[in-house]
């Protein structure tokens, strides 16, 4: 399916400025007017205040606050903790992975990327949103992307479940 995105607003933060340029260029090609763009964290939450974005893109190794910090900054945002993250960075070892899971992000992707990988990490944002949890030790989108039906016990994280669509 073919999505309009011409009204959307997307956060690109990244310290590379010439990955930001590839990245708004490929934003640019899937129809995206409203782009802001920052290479350092603090200048990126700051922007994100300000321009409240649809969509967030942001790298790992940022200057003044890491890519992790940041995520986990706007998790505990009481403006727009909900808004998807799409975390990116060179180095996807399973640790690292699964801690910028555990921060909160909404989809992985690693670079180098092609403009189909990042297409297919907005559909699945679009297509299949996964339910929202807070608890005290995690904000951020479900990290379990399917349902076990077959478990039997009780559903610890049920609770913490928010519903926002």
């Amino acid at each position: 399916m073919t999505y309009q995105f011409k009204n959307i607003t997307v956060l690109i933060v990244d310290s590379q400025p010439a990955i930001v340029e590839v990245i708004k260029g490929v934003l640019t090609l899937f129809g995206v007017k409203n782009i802001i763009s920052c290479t350092d964290g603090k200048t990126g939450l700051a922007a994100f205040k300000k321009g409240k974005p649809d969509l967030l893109i942001i790298d790992w190794d940022l200057d003044s606050i890491n890519g992790i910090e940041f995520t986990k900054t706007i998790r505990h945002d009481p403006d727009n903790p909900y808004v998807p993250i799409i975390f990116m960075t060179a180095l996807s070892s399973g640790k690292r992975v699964a801690e910028a899971r555990d921060s909160g992000i909404t989809e992985f992707l690693r670079k180098p990327f092609n403009a189909d990988s990042l297409y297919k990490r907005i559909e699945s944002i679009v297509e299949r949103p996964r339910p929202f949890v807070q608890s005290e030790q995690f904000v951020g989108p479900d990290r379990r992307r399917k349902r076990d039906e077959s478990f039997k016990g009780e559903d610890r994280r049920e609770k913490w479940v928010i519903d926002i669509d």
